[in-house]
């Protein structure tokens, strides 16, 4: 893995009395958890990996599951920088999709996801709300990046043809009303745009 320097480390350290760097309010813990997820979505990097079936048959499961990978570790850790979560994203795409980036796409997604956990603790969420009209604005929209492979040295067994257009929908994150995106909207009752993101682990 080559060595990338910036200029800044986007180091985090949970604040006392926590002890990790789990967002203690419900709300913005649940902006940072969408946040991710549509992060992890529109990474084309992992989605060509996705549609390609490149992680065998669970491939889009294991999307989730990164997207898993990368909350749990601020709920896990004291600290964390931009290199860490770069770090999880380039071993878990070569160990899982046999696929080294060498874009630096993923210290892109770990600016922008320490970016994202700085302006959620804050209680700003707009750039969440709108990756989130974005991302279902897109539904629908999409056309599947297939590569064609004269064959798949990692996966051998996976065909390069393209039969799972009908499984689609499990791309789509498992969301849940848990939390009210826009805070202009003050009823009692969560409104339509308040999600968090339920991650599937890999059996």
């Amino acid at each position: 893995m080559t060595e990338i320097v910036l200029e800044d480390s986007g180091y985090l350290s949970a604040q006392p009395p926590q002890k990790t760097l789990l967002i203690p309010d419900e709300k913005k813990q649940a902006n940072f958890e969408l946040g991710v997820s549509m992060l992890i979505y529109k990474w084309d990097t992992l989605t060509t990996a996705v549609d390609n079936n490149w992680g065998g048959p669970q491939s889009a499961e294991k999307r989730d599951w990164l997207t898993g990978v990368v909350v749990d570790s601020f709920k896990e850790n004291t600290e964390i920088d931009i290199i860490y979560i770069h770090e999880l994203l380039f071993n878990a795409m070569e160990d899982e999709f046999g696929v080294i980036v060498e874009d630096e796409s993923t210290v892109v997604i770990g600016q922008k996801v320490v970016e994202i956990y700085k302006e959620c603790l804050e209680g700003k969420f707009d750039r969440v709300r709108a990756m989130y009209e974005h991302w279902k604005q897109r539904q629908g929209k999409e056309v599947k990046k297939v590569v064609t492979v004269e064959e798949d040295q990692l996966n051998p067994d996976v065909s390069d043809d393209d039969d799972d257009d009908d499984d689609d929908e499990e791309d789509i994150p498992e969301l849940v009303e848990k939390m009210d995106v826009d805070e202009e909207e003050r009823a009692p009752e969560v409104d339509e745009d308040g999600f968090t993101v339920v991650h599937r682990r890999r059996h």
